[in-house]
């Protein structure tokens, strides 16, 4: 039986076909052979037709194998080697089916990008930039706005009743200075002159969005008209 075997696996014959001849030779049905291998019957029949589908686990396959070729005579090597080549082959079947296609070649990819992709391509870029800036737009809407003084520091004292307020703020908001609006230029700038009483004045500087989103700057100055006189010549030297 061995050399039946050998024969038929040298003409490279499915696991399948040398499984069931080998039975039909030795006149042994499917109901014989789950009754002596305890293997069940449509487990063996998966075997002879080349369904590995419908077998259980890998770990169990194996020993089916060994043990139907046993029962058959057959070299239990040989046909585990060519049970574990077949399934390689399905398998690689699959993977290539699930894949759909490869291309390996250059001129495999003319066929793939066509005027009709290229148009595709071109409306997701489109519309994928309108949507970038959109999104960019409606954050600078939503966020605060910006707002600077550069003329002077938040706190600090002098001996003149009028400062100038002066700085920057985000383009296109409402700008006041205690609740009296300020000209805004078109890049941001503002500067305003300020009338101080004697004392602490705090002068609040407010710029609000179209959004309706405020941003708050307060300064503080003490404006003391005696300053000048207390300084001593020496302090001046």
């Amino acid at each position: 039986m061995n050399g039946f075997v050998t024969k038929q696996l040298g003409k490279r014959r499915s696991l399948g076909s040398v499984l069931k001849i080998a039975r039909s030779k030795a006149q042994i049905s499917l109901e014989q052979a789950e009754a002596a291998t305890k293997i069940p019957q449509k487990y063996l029949d998966a075997l002879e037709t080349g369904q590995y589908n419908r077998l259980p686990a890998e770990a169990y396959n194996l020993g089916y194998v060994r043990c139907y070729a046993e029962y058959l005579h057959l070299n239990p090597d040989k046909i585990i080697s060519l049970y574990k080549q077949e399934r390689a082959e399905q398998w690689h079947q699959k993977d290539t089916a699930a894949i759909g296609f490869s291309p390996k070649k250059a001129r495999d990819w003319q066929f793939l990008i066509t005027p009709k992709l290229l148009g595709i391509i071109g409306l997701v870029l489109l519309f994928g930039g309108i949507g970038l800036y959109i999104a960019a737009e409606l954050n600078k809407f939503t966020a605060v706005p910006s707002l600077e003084i550069t003329s002077v520091p938040t706190e600090f004292t002098s001996d003149k009743d009028q400062i100038t307020l002066e700085g920057n703020t985000s383009v296109g908001v409402i700008l006041t200075i205690n609740t009296e609006p300020i000209f805004v230029t078109a890049d941001g700038h503002f500067s305003q002159s300020v009338q101080l009483n004697p004392g602490v004045n705090e002068i609040v500087l407010q710029a609000k969005s179209r959004a309706e989103k405020v941003a708050l700057k307060t300064v503080k100055v003490l404006y003391n008209p005696n300053l000048a006189k207390t300084i001593s010549p020496a302090t001046k030297e």
